[in-house]
Parts: structure tokens; C-alpha cells; sequence
């Protein structure tokens, strides 16, 4: 079943009711409706039958005024006119299966990219266009996710807190980052500790539920090896090694005090000073007393925007000025090494891993689209 385009939030107030009807008059239509007369004990028991009821809608759906403000938001509405409307929103968006998918999730869920659009300061009419796909593209992924979910239950698959603990780890040694400063990015996108180690299970829970009904029936064989290799031989030749240095300042004081304080470190460089050596002296990051010292890591195994800094330099260099969500960054190359290549045994294992992944990634989408198809989803306009 292909996912439905959803149209762009409009948000339109419904007439001003008071709170409390008066002589008949329903809040929500304004319209008037007559009433047989009853007496005061029929009345208050009335009342008070209204009150419960009242007290039961709002407990259902506490939380709903924050969803409205979020969804305005995104629709380009002020806060004052938020207020001075006084609309309250929560609904269902979507049913999968048994499950639902609530306007209040929709929103939680897109609101990290709504701001990273809102702050790519475009057009109004390309905004607006972003903004539209980023909630298709979400609510479509909400969908997917309570569908395998609901597989993972049937299935009863589960994860230790000990495999989230070693998958945390092997993120952060992969990005080359310290505890404190994954806990820094994760509050700058509104995130606990909790909450990512929450993303994370979800993501090992999929993961096995696509190993149990994708790989394990995936069989490669040594024929299919060979082929990958002959066609890539010179991917498997020579491997590069590369020890770094950093050199972190934290932006404490403002942004301009920290670029000053870079700049004041690049000068002491070119002017021959031992990166090491400053680093000790300047660094604000957790290895400062090492002097900067990160370790060894193979290129290939860095992230995209570490390698495209490392593009070229030799042993000796460092990069230019870096920003990111830790703050801004050098790094130094200490030294690089090239590691023979590697035989067609010795490349095997990880060339059967690409194939894997090449024909889960394709199965799965085969699987997810058949699953889609048995299964009652119903988008809610």
C-alpha cells in the first residue's frame, strides 16, 4: 500500500464558545437548544454528571495544547494567535492494525526537522514545501514503525540492557566522542540520555526482527564472493591508518570568543608550536592531558566530515577550523601507515557483509510492502 500525501497543516478556529453553556446553548456549535425544564436536584446531578465527563476528556487527552502549538507552529502561526484562539488539538492520524498514531506523536516525531528547517532561512514557498514532505516522510515512518513493532510482539524478540550499552559505545568511538559530549548533542536536540538509549533498543529490535525474517533466509555463495572481488580489486588493495590529535574550544563565553581563542591557537601553530603541547595548554576537550591525543582509527572507519577534512593532508597537518555540535575543532595527523592489501580470503568476510546488507536492504523492502498490504492502515484527514 503506497503511503498517501498529506496535505500541509491548515489550521482553522472553530466559533468562540464560552466554557459553559448557557439556557441550552451547546459550547462547540453556539447553536441553541431547548431543553425540557428540570428541576434544581435534576439540574446538579446534571452538572455534576458533565463535570466527570469533563475530568475524564481532559485526563484522555492531556498534553493536547502543547500538540496545537506545535502543529500551528509548523503551519506558520503565531503564538498570539494561538492564544488568543484558544484551539486545543488531538487527534488520531493514522490507525495501524490495532494501533494508533496520534497528531500529538505526529508532531513529537517531526519537530527536530521542522527546525532544522525553520532555520535554513528559505523562501516561504520552499519552506512550506519542506515542511509537507518532512510530515509525509514522518508519518509514513511512524506507520512503518508500528507495523514492525507489532512483528517484534508477535515474535517476542527482546534486547539486554547490556547490547544497547555495547552499541552506545561502538557509536561513540566510531564519532569519536566522549559521554559528556553525545549528552551535550542529545540535550541540544531535546533529548535525554534515557530517551536515546530507548532509540537505540528500537533500532537493535528491528534490526533482529529483519535478521529472523530477512537474512537468515539469504544464502551467498563463494561464487558470488569472487565475482564482488574481481570487479572491486582495487578497493581491497592497501588500507590506510591514521593516529589523531583534536583540539576542542568550547564556546562557555559566545561564539566570538571561542573563534578568537582558535584563531590565537592556529597562529601559536604556524608559528611552530607543538600541536601536543597546545593542546595541553588550550584544548577544552576530554584529552587535552594527553595532548589531544584521539587514538588510531582506520580512514575508512571515520565520519564523512572527518574524512573530507583529512582529504590530503600528511603526517604533520592538521585541518582547518571545524564547527560542530561540540564546539569548534582541529584536528592534527600524527602519523598514517598503509596496511597490505588483502587476498580474496582474507576480503571474503567483509565482502559477504556488503552483499548481505545489499540484499537484506532490498528484501526488506519487499517485505515491509507485502506486510503494508495485509495489514489495515487507514490515514486520517
Amino acid at each position: 500500500m503506497n503511503s498517501l500525501p498529506i496535505r500541509p497543516a491548515t489550521v482553522k478556529a472553530p466559533p468562540r464558545a464560552s466554557c459553559h453553556a448557557k439556557g441550552g446553548q451547546t459550547a462547540l456549535s453556539g447553536k441553541r437548544i431547548m431543553d425540557p425544564p428540570v428541576s434544581r436536584g435534576a439540574q446538579d446531578d446534571r452538572n455534576m454528571s458533565t463535570d466527570k465527563s469533563n475530568r475524564k476528556a481532559i485526563d484522555r487527552f492531556g498534553g493536547v495544547v502543547a500538540a496545537a502549538l506545535v502543529l500551528l507552529w509548523a503551519a506558520g502561526v503565531s503564538a498570539p494567535a494561538v492564544a488568543q484562539e484558544e484551539v486545543l488539538v488531538n487527534r488520531i492520524v493514522a490507525e495501524v492494525n490495532d494501533d494508533i498514531i496520534t497528531l500529538y506523536e505526529l508532531n513529537q516525531a517531526a519537530a527536530p526537522y521542522i527546525r532544522r528547517v525553520r532555520s535554513m532561512g528559505r523562501v516561504l514557498e520552499e519552506e512550506r514545501k519542506m515542511l509537507y514532505e518532512v510530515r509525509e516522510q514522518t508519518l509514513n515512518q511512524l506507520i512503518e514503525n508500528k507495523l514492525t513493532d507489532q512483528e517484534i510482539r508477535r515474535y517476542n524478540i527482546t534486547v539486554s540492557d547490556q547490547a544497547i550499552d555495547k552499541t552506545i559505545e561502538e557509536l561513540k568511538k566510531r564519532s569519536l566522542m566522549t559521554d559528556q559530549q553525545l549528552r551535550d548533542g542529545l540535550q541540544k536536540d531535546g533529548m535525554t540520555m534515557d530517551d536515546y538509549r530507548e532509540e537505540v533498543k528500537n533500532k537493535i529490535l528491528r534490526a533482529r526482527l529483519v535478521n529472523r525474517q530477512v537474512k537468515s533466509k539469504i544464502v551467498i555463495t563463494e561464487e558470488d564472493i569472487r565475482a564482488v572481488y574481481e570487479k572491486e580489486r582495487a578497493a581491497y588493495g592497501a588500507d590506510t591508518y591514521v593516529r589523531l590529535r583534536q583540539i576542542v574550544v568550547v564556546p562557555v563565553e559566545g561564539r566570538l570568543q571561542a573563534q578568537q581563542k582558535m584563531e590565537a591557537i592556529l597562529l601559536k601553530l604556524d608559528e611552530g608550536a607543538a600541536f601536543a603541547d597546545v593542546a595541553r595548554e588550550f584544548s577544552d576537550g576530554p584529552t587535552a592531558a594527553d595532548g589531544g591525543l584521539l587514538g588510531e582509527f582506520k580512514a575508512d572507519d571515520l565520519s564523512g566530515p572527518i574524512r573530507a577534512a583529512l582529504k590530503g593532508l600528511k603526517s604533520g597537518d592538521h585541518t582547518s577550523i571545524m564547527e560542530t555540535d561540540r564546539g569548534l575543532q582541529l584536528f592534527y595527523v600524527d602519523d598514517i601507515k598503509l596496511v597490505a592489501g588483502k587476498s580474496l580470503e582474507e576480503a571474503a568476510p567483509e565482502i559477504e557483509g556488503k552483499l548481505y546488507d545489499q540484499i537484506v536492504n532490498r528484501k526488506f523492502t519487499n517485505w515491509l510492502s507485502e506486510l503494508r498490504e495485509r495489514s489495515h492502515i487507514k490515514i486520517i484527514r
